[in-house]
């Protein structure tokens, strides 16, 4: 996935200043996007963990502003927004809080974020 859509999630939820401030920005996603390819299988098997610490550090910032994102766009606009569409992003925060560090499956959820409130007209 291209950190378009990291980013087009962290816009639809918070205005840019915000992103700016706090360092949000696509940046981040394209580092952890760097570490996950620079992975190297014969390292982690040799026990040089170098890499996958990169990785996972990096994973976990990504996928912290994901879930906050996620929690901010439902409390700003759940009043707008359908039951079935709320329990979606409920059940993506669920998952965001287990302990993992699967990038296809951080990148599915937010697609399908991304998916949710994109059908809103949401003011951002």
């Amino acid at each position: 996935m291209k950190h378009n859509e990291y980013e087009y999630l962290l816009n639809k939820i918070y205005y840019n200043g915000i992103l700016k401030k706090q360092g949000m920005n696509a940046d981040i996603y394209q580092r952890m996007q760097n570490e996950y390819s620079n992975l190297d299988m014969k390292n982690l098997v040799e026990g040089k963990l170098d890499s996958e610490y990169a990785f996972r550090k990096s994973f976990l910032v990504v996928r912290n502003y994901v879930q906050q994102a996620i929690k901010d766009g439902m409390k700003s606009f759940q009043f707008t927004m359908r039951a079935g569409d709320i329990t979606k992003l409920t059940y993506m925060v669920d998952m965001l809080n287990r302990n993992f560090f699967d990038k296809q499956s951080l990148d599915q959820i937010i697609i399908t974020a991304n998916s949710v409130f994109s059908q809103y007209n949401l003011k951002n």
